[in-house]
């Protein structure tokens, strides 16, 4: 069944979660070799996000999440309905992000 709404479900990749075994490492091969900007680390939660130069998009290493993209949608509750509704499966609950009006949603 196709979404109702005239417009895609999925509004674009927020950010590509990447596994690595922890912080340290992952940062000096991301951030001090391959030259990605450090936006911040948050050691609790086991993450670091980095940026894209040439895109919005960013790149959150992290040592207890597997690889996979969060996307920007409209509405989190809406999308994640509508992916179960599709046939998919909802990997991570849908979250808020800090900025106003970004929900992000990991499926499959």
């Amino acid at each position: 069944m196709p979404h109702p709404d005239s417009s895609p479900l999925l509004r674009k990749v927020d950010a590509v979660t990447v596994p690595v075994p922890d912080l340290d490492s992952g940062l000096s091969f991301y951030r001090d070799r391959l030259g990605h900007e450090l936006l911040w680390r948050n050691d609790e939660l086991g993450q670091a996000r980095l940026s894209l130069p040439d895109s919005d998009t960013e790149i959150v290493l992290s040592t207890g999440l597997d690889l996979a993209p969060a996307w920007l949608v409209s509405s989190a509750d809406e999308a994640a309905a509508g992916v179960v509704a599709a046939g998919g499966r909802i990997l991570a609950e849908p979250a808020k992000s800090k900025e106003p009006a970004r929900y992000l949603l990991t499926a499959t």
